[in-house]
């Protein structure tokens, strides 16, 4: 099989698969492949927001701790193969070619195989084959019932930022949301709760760890005694932690609770025998970038790419916005339907001096002049306008060329993507 055909293969299945009320049909899939998640040790990931953020945090320090580490994400950003990725490096196309090869005679379409599971199931054949030593597992959707939630042993379980979003499939309260990210936590793992969440979560977390059987529940202490904010901009943050200084090159501070997690994350695993050397989370936090995840991707003019696209996504980048003080700001925005569109107008329609709303960079965006609309309503007709994709970078720079400030490129992550991949 090349590579094309491994491609065509995985797109020959629906991305949401047929809906699912237990984890049978992933269970299949991994017997009939001898079962390789059995032979990994894991870090699982749930939560709404944050996770990219977390796993890449983990990845850094693991590698830093001299592991061999693999990570699995997703969505992609960059192409397909930047969701399986090994000490940082893709999964070579080669390599997903032989994964899909072994799964091929397994399955049919109209089995009602998601490309998720599929991917998911290539990446365990490959992590096995290429000897990771640990894995930083991403969730899809929710976590009780996403197909990665097959893993038997984690040795911790991350629960990152729980909000509203996708409420059609996860629940119409913030509780029930949580209720299916918990759903990760099982017995004997260490159990660590973002700081950012809302203390019903980190209630719900603990009676949830207690109830399976947790080795222990862990959430970082922001208190003044063990914790200082030294410095924040768009570009990093400073900050201290228990007498020891960190500092991440992702702009925004949210980024610190991000950091946080992961901080909490090694120590908790050092009750599990976990060892790092003496500066591998310093390193591996100061190292972390994501792309899109308030990415600087030019200095001149200054141009920021965020795929922030639910609503607490969305106030994290304004909020690290109105803090740096830069202005004046001109924004391109696209977002889909399943976006946080009307809080995205409403928030950051007083955060832009312009907007420049755009479809197009993916067939499930929102129509241009209908996220226009929106952002009349905030801004007024003369601040916003609809543009061609095509055209909206050059008006954008034409602008800050006349008036300076700087470009924010944001909305969804699939316009993200769009940018990133020079398109």
């Amino acid at each position: 099989m090349t590579y094309a055909e491994a491609k065509a293969f995985v797109e020959g299945f629906s991305h949401a698969g047929e809906p699912v009320r237990d984890l049978s049909r992933i269970a299949r899939l991994m017997a009939a492949l001898g079962d390789p998640q059995d032979k990994l040790k894991f870090i699982h990931i749930a939560g709404t927001n944050g996770k990219g953020s977390v796993a890449e945090y983990l990845t850094n320090i693991f590698m830093e701790g001299g592991f061999r580490t693999g990570t699995f994400t997703s969505p992609y950003i960059r192409h397909y193969r930047d969701r399986i990725r090994l000490d940082r490096q893709d999964i070579p196309e080669r390599d997903l070619a032989r994964c899909c090869e072994k799964i091929q005679p397994l399955v049919k379409p109209e089995d009602g195989y998601s490309q998720f599971e599929i991917t998911f199931a290539a990446a365990m054949l490959y992590f096995v084959e290429a000897g990771a030593e640990i894995v930083i597992l991403e969730t899809g959707l929710g976590g009780s019932l996403d197909c990665t939630n097959i893993i038997k042993h984690p040795e911790a379980c991350v629960i990152t930022t729980v909000a509203m979003d996708h409420m059609a499939i996860l629940g119409n309260t913030l509780e029930e949301i949580a209720a299916a990210k918990l759903g990760i936590i099982k017995r004997g793992a260490c159990v660590v709760i973002s700081p950012k969440n809302e203390m019903t979560t980190v209630r719900a977390a603990f009676d949830r760890s207690r109830e399976a059987g947790a080795a222990r529940c862990w959430f970082p202490d922001m208190s003044d005694e063990n914790f200082r904010l030294i410095e924040t901009s768009l570009t990093g943050t400073k900050f201290r932690y228990f007498g020891q200084n960190f500092e991440t090159i992702m702009g925004g501070e949210h980024q610190v609770a991000n950091a946080l997690t992961a901080i909490e994350t090694v120590y908790a695993l050092g009750d599990k025998g976990w060892n790092f050397p003496g500066l591998a989370v310093e390193r591996g936090i100061a190292k972390t970038s994501i792309p899109a995840r308030m990415q600087v991707i030019s200095k001149y003019p200054p141009i920021l790419l965020d795929g922030g696209h639910n609503a607490d996504g969305i106030e994290a980048l304004a909020s690290a916005l109105e803090r740096a003080g830069e202005t004046p700001i001109i924004g391109i925005i696209g977002m889909t339907h399943a976006d946080a569109a009307p809080f995205a107008a409403q928030r950051l329609g007083h955060v832009f001096d312009k907007v420049l709303c755009v479809d197009g960079f993916t067939p499930t965006a929102m129509p241009a002049r209908e996220l226009d609309a929106l952002f009349d309503a905030e801004m007024g007709g003369e601040f916003s306008q609809s543009v061609a994709l095509s055209d909206a970078l050059k008006i954008a720079k034409s602008w800050t060329h006349r008036n300076g400030g700087s470009i924010v490129i944001c909305g969804s992550l699939y316009l993200a993507s769009w940018f990133l991949n020079g398109e």
